[in-house]
């Protein structure tokens, strides 16, 4: 089996095992409070509710959504939940963990549409985390890039581009602000 193959089984796996348990609401937090575990302790600074207002860059329609991250599965992902505002139907949840075989972080994002991605990241630089990616199974797919810019401890801004031959084009950017 090819590696796009194991990854379709892990993903699936994963959709087995722990989607279920999910409602529609998201709401991934278990009765105990989890900590996230000591190579992920960077990203808690996402944990809790985030309003986030931007636009996109083609038409300039503004949008609106609310983010969600808690730390689940013993502290080795960190859960995020994303939803677009009416009227726009866009919603993801992704999951934030380590990749011991990479040495790096792994995204693994799963959407409204049906689309299955997955992003790596070597974590923070100076205030920035960038995640670049692709869409699983599916080659002929733009390559993508989510970018994060902290901007205090109450707001960042995250910017999502497409790349079609050499150059990054940015879709949309919104500025979130924690609850």
């Amino acid at each position: 089996m090819g590696l796009e193959g194991k990854i379709t089984v892990l993903l699936a796996g994963f959709a087995l095992a722990v989607l279920p348990a999910l409602s529609s609401s998201f709401s991934p937090l278990p009765a105990e409070s989890v900590q996230l575990k000591t190579l992920l302790e960077s990203f808690s600074y996402f944990e809790g509710e985030w309003e986030c207002a931007g636009k996109f860059d083609s038409s300039g329609k503004t949008i609106e959504a609310h983010e969600h991250f808690a730390a689940d599965l013993d502290g080795t992902w960190l859960f995020s939940r994303h939803d677009d505002k009416p009227p726009f139907k866009y919603h993801a949840q992704a999951e934030w963990g380590w990749d011991p075989g990479r040495k790096g972080f792994v995204m693994l994002v799963q959407d409204s549409s049906g689309g299955a991605r997955e992003f790596h990241s070597e974590g923070w630089d100076s205030g920035k985390l960038q995640w670049d990616g692709d869409a699983i199974g599916n080659s002929s797919a733009p390559s993508q890039r989510f970018a994060f810019e902290r901007l205090d401890d109450r707001h960042f801004k995250v910017s999502y581009f497409t790349r079609k031959g050499g150059d990054w084009s940015r879709m949309d950017s919104s500025t979130c602000s924690k609850e």
